[in-house]
């Protein structure tokens, strides 16, 4: 790698859009780090990288950026904090990618006791940004870009002063309610790191054929959602997640504002209004950073 080659890690990036993300950012000269939790999954992706990096540099003359894949369980905060120790030993990024969702039908909870959809949904995107921001800051230069969903439509309404829902346990308007707090996070971060040379973006996918979408089931939204699940799967397969990262990739590359939102299109969106208040952006602030301690301080890594 020369030493003008940009480095980037998207995490969720063996598959789906975060590999695809990945593949664009590899074509822009990136060294892409791409972290998931199979070994497999993630050793093909990263030979995937690799050959389009040399495929880049034959025709264009150029060095070959690097593609590496790390192996971690994000839904463990220990594992994001041995990430971002492993990172931060080559330097500051240029871009983090926090890609990596998921949900749960069943209420769970992760090895560090915390309800799993919100761990890993908003937890590990914001206690890695939160060890990898300040080295950006340093640089003077950087890019945060963190996936949103629609699904915050349908987030349930328990106050985000706390972590787990208040009555029955619903996996869609768990993960909506985890990405709105992700996505308040993330906008309170824009407002934080005005003026650092850090540009902070959210990106929304909209609905495509990934592996969660073929996931989802008619429990796992309440009513009168559920009503309309035959229209909303139908709704799942609507792009592929190539398509479906342009979203993504244009947060990444694009010449767009610190706190712009992009939509499915690789365009601007109003984001809900919701995550741009200042009182439920304090209330997630305070609530990820106790709760990420608390976990670090009291518990064991597997």
């Amino acid at each position: 790698m020369t030493e003008s080659t940009k480095r980037a890690l998207v995490t969720g990036g063996t598959g789906g859009i975060g590999l695809a993300t990945a593949h664009a950012l590899a074509s822009h000269g990136y060294a892409v780090t791409i972290v998931g939790r199979d070994q497999r999954r993630g050793d093909a992706a990263r030979d995937q990288l690799a050959a389009a990096a040399a495929a880049r540099s034959a025709a264009t003359g150029t060095a070959a950026a690097t593609a590496r894949f790390i192996r971690a369980d994000l839904s463990s905060l220990h594992a994001v904090n041995a990430l971002a120790d492993d990172i931060r030993a080559s330097g500051p990024l240029d871009l983090l990618v926090n890609n990596v969702g998921g949900g749960h039908r069943q209420h769970t909870h992760t090895a560090d006791g915390i309800e799993a959809t919100f761990a890993i949904n908003h937890l590990s995107g914001y206690l890695l940004t939160e060890l990898l921001v300040d080295d950006m800051i340093s640089a003077g230069h950087g890019r945060i870009v963190t996936l949103t969903s629609g699904a915050i439509r349908l987030a349930d309404r328990t106050p985000l002063d706390r972590v787990e829902m208040a009555g029955r346990y619903y996996g869609f308007s768990a993960y909506g309610r985890a990405k709105l707090a992700n996505l308040a996070y993330t906008m309170g971060l824009a407002d934080r790191l005005r003026g650092t040379g850090v540009a902070v973006l959210a990106a929304d996918p909209g609905a495509s054929a990934t592996d969660m979408g073929r996931s989802m089931r008619a429990d796992l939204f309440p009513m009168p959602a559920r009503l309309a699940f035959p229209l909303i799967y139908l709704n799942l397969f609507r792009s592929s997640p190539a398509d479906a990262a342009r979203s993504s990739i244009a947060a990444a590359t694009g010449d767009f504002p610190t706190g712009t939102v992009l939509g499915p299109k690789g365009t601007p969106v109003t984001p809900d209004a919701r995550a741009t208040d200042p009182t439920v952006i304090q209330a997630v602030t305070a609530l990820s950073q106790a709760t990420c301690a608390s976990a670090l301080t009291t518990s064991r890594p597997d």
